[in-house]
């Protein structure tokens, strides 16, 4: 075994071990077989046939059920939050769609499984964070999954260049270096957000390096959306600072717009994001396509607005429509998520999309509310990076499917947990009488004379 391996086992070893007092280091442990699965390193050879994602969840839910015994979780009541609801018919409306609508019920049923899988998931980090330390665990474990891609890239090369992007690089369900993009983009402020917790120092200058590696892999990539979805998200961060807040966003948007200047060193970045806002007869082949597959989706929607079951586009009815709209009959992916939440659970399961994005905003904007009331200066700083996480996930989303990934649920798991450990707790604990002695009341004159 090389000694990477060896380092990675040791490494999965104490966290599971941890996990056991602390089941946010069960959390930890599925990001570090999430972002560093043995199949898809060098390293892993040796144990890549192993299931460790999957077994990684399974102790989550074990160290979870056995530390939930105590009257401590059944106090706190960590799943009370608005987004429950919301999944809870998300579920039921794919479930329902799948056995009534699905055009093909194995794809379907597949799709289905991952969708109930993530919302399960999103069940788990909410009883996992349970304070601020396990909040920090959690981003930091994000932070350092995605510094250890930036640095196999960067100082190991590893992958390929094929058009100018980055392949061949990535983490489990990984296939494509769009799909990386929107990952790390939507896992970046994430990071970030450790820069403003009770973090020691160190930690926060590792995190920096980490979050400097990981932007040069976006950029490695060269996607459009990714790019976009970094600016649009750069704008929600500052936009969400106020007083002292907004000073140091402004200062941390411009290290950050330094450090892309300074890594910017191909040409055919910055071309092809142009070519994203050049008309019809300069838009290269990538662009042109999206509006090929958008059109075809559209009209699948307008014919069958209840949806078709998961992936029901390229493994469904989306071959009769691209033949309507293009010389061949190509069913690859829709290439815009949310078409391909229409297409796959319905016009209904779109509807509930956006009820699920609208209550996260809330939480967001609610949480700002409350730091900036309490002069929080660096939770308000916190719910500014969550809420670019979920700006670049959508973008990312809009030119890729990549709304039913899992790393929107991460975020928005992470909104209601912040919220819950930092702001309403130590809210409610100060807004709480202190316990005090309640003397034995005085006796009556009368009953005085009496007793004497």
């Amino acid at each position: 075994m090389s000694a990477t391996l060896l380092a990675w086992l040791g490494i999965a070893g104490v966290l599971a071990i941890r996990s056991f007092a602390r089941p946010s280091y069960a959390v930890a442990l599925y990001m570090l077989t999430f972002f560093a699965h043995p199949q898809f390193w060098w390293w892993g050879d040796p144990i890549e046939g192993y299931r460790w994602n999957f077994f990684s969840a399974l102790l989550l839910i074990a160290t979870l059920v056995l530390t939930s015994a105590g009257s401590a979780m059944k106090r706190e009541k960590p799943l009370n939050s608005s987004a429950v609801v919301v999944l809870a018919v998300m579920a039921a409306n794919c479930v329902l769609v799948h056995l009534l609508l699905a055009v093909n019920a194995d794809s379907s049923f597949g799709w289905l499984i991952i969708r109930l899988k993530f919302i399960l998931l999103f069940f788990l980090l909410q009883y996992a964070i349970k304070d601020e330390k396990d909040y920090r665990i959690v981003s930091l474990a994000i932070a350092l999954g995605m510094g250890y891609i930036g640095y196999e890239a960067t100082i190991n090369e590893r992958g390929s260049f094929s058009g100018g992007r980055l392949e061949g690089v990535g983490a489990a369900g990984i296939q494509s270096s769009n799909q990386l993009a929107s990952l790390l983009i939507t896992g970046l402020p994430l990071a970030t957000a450790v820069l403003f917790t009770t973090a020691p120092r160190w930690l926060k200058g590792v995190t920096l390096v980490a979050a400097g590696f990981t932007f040069n892999v976006v950029l490695m990539c060269n996607s459009r959306g990714a790019f976009l979805g970094v600016i649009l998200a750069g704008v929600t961060f500052i936009a969400l600072a106020s007083g002292p807040a907004r000073k140091r966003s402004m200062k941390l948007a411009a290290v950050a717009a330094i450090g892309a200047f300074m890594l910017l060193g191909d040409a055919r970045i910055l071309d092809r994001f142009a070519s994203t806002f050049t008309g019809a007869s300069e838009r290269d082949n990538s662009a042109q396509s999206r509006i090929v597959f958008w059109t075809a989706a559209s009209r699948m929607i307008a014919d069958y607005p209840l949806g078709s079951g998961g992936n029901s586009f390229s493994e469904g009815r989306g071959w009769q429509y691209m033949s309507q709209v293009a010389v061949e009959g190509n069913t690859r992916a829709v290439h815009n998520g949310f078409l391909t939440e229409m297409t796959s659970w319905g016009v209904q399961g779109f509807a509930i999309l956006l009820v699920l994005f609208y209550r996260i905003g809330r939480t967001i904007l609610r949480g700002r509310r409350l730091a900036l009331d309490a002069g929080n200066t660096n939770a308000m700083m916190v719910f500014g990076c969550l809420a670019a996480s979920m700006v670049a996930w959508l973008v990312s989303s809009f030119f890729g499917d990549y709304l039913d990934e899992e790393w929107g649920f991460w975020t928005a798991a992470m909104v209601y947990a912040y919220l819950r450990v930092h702001v309403e707790a130590p809210a409610s604990e100060q807004s709480a009488p202190p316990a005090t002695f309640t003397p034995r009341p005085a006796l009556p004159p009368v009953a005085r004379r009496v007793s004497a």
